[in-house]
């Protein structure tokens, strides 16, 4: 079957909408709890869309071979997902889905379970899904077809624009607080260093000894001090500006997320993100 641009486009929006539905029912009965699952804003999930359309086109062609359908669609969607999820990793520092835990996996990116998904997936999408969705797509006017495709381009476009805002504002907080736990581990080691330069003069009890351990440990402790401070001003102002709001949304969308570049500083982040939630209950 050969469609135009604007109904593949057509098609990557309803398949974006459906695996939303099915991402944020499966999402909200694990966590018992609604969440509106996604990287966008909005009722739609890219990589169900992105994915379905990678299936349809390298699928289509052998539509009623259940067997070929399945390892071809497995292979393409896991690509797919795998370097989707290296670029995001490289250009956001998170991971907004992680199979580390799970068994067969390839850098947390894919594992063999949801490979295993996206065969199952393809042959349902492929011999079954898509002849309904394909005839209701065909039958609509054309006129009536573009202008729905354009709206919904609109309005993803936008949605798309404040997502990757918010992923990016994310990524320039943690790497701050990385770059200010940083300057902490070096303090200590300072003062680990100067204890132990000092330590035979300590024991000895020498008040030159006493004098110069305790300026050494005072002077790091307050620059310490200081630091600690700048870390949790920092929180602070994220806590209360607009950022942190939209930073807490993108999370709370995605609740698997992890960074394994930033791994202290994002678990600080969401600490921050519980005490504020409890403060308001």
């Amino acid at each position: 079957m050969n469609y135009t641009f604007t109904t593949w486009l057509f098609f990557f929006y309803f398949y974006c909408f459906l695996g939303w539905v099915w991402e944020t029912c499966y999402v909200s009965v694990c966590q018992a709890k609604w969440v509106n699952r996604g990287f966008l804003h909005g009722p739609f999930l890219p990589i169900y869309g992105s994915g379905a359309i990678v299936v349809l086109l390298f699928t289509l062609p052998f539509r009623t071979n259940a067997i070929l359908v399945f390892f071809v669609g497995m292979a393409s969607a896991t690509l797919l997902e795998y370097f989707t999820g290296v670029a995001m990793e490289r250009l956001f520092h998170v991971r907004y889905w992680d199979y580390s835990s799970k068994p067969l996996n390839l850098n947390g990116h894919i594992c063999a379970l949801s490979s295993l998904a996206w065969g199952v997936f393809s042959v349902i999408l492929t011999l079954y899904g898509h002849n309904p969705a394909e005839r209701f797509v065909l039958s609509l006017n054309r006129n009536l077809l573009e202008a729905l495709t354009f709206v919904l381009t609109v309005y993803l476009s936008v949605d798309m624009a404040q997502s990757v805002r918010e992923a990016v504002n994310l990524k320039e907080l943690l790497v701050g607080l990385e770059r200010e736990n940083e300057e902490l581990r070096h303090i200590h080691k300072g003062i680990e260093v100067a204890y132990a330069f000092y330590g035979s003069e300590l024991k000895e009890k020498s008040e030159a000894g006493l004098k110069k351990i305790n300026t050494a440990l005072g002077a790091g402790k307050e620059k310490s001090e200081n630091v600690k401070s700048g870390i949790m001003e920092r929180m602070e102002r994220a806590r209360t500006k607009r950022t942190y709001k939209s930073i807490r949304s993108l999370l709370n969308r995605n609740p698997r997320a992890v960074s394994k570049m930033h791994e202290r500083a994002f678990s600080e982040f969401l600490e921050l993100m519980r005490e504020r939630s409890a403060g308001k209950k």
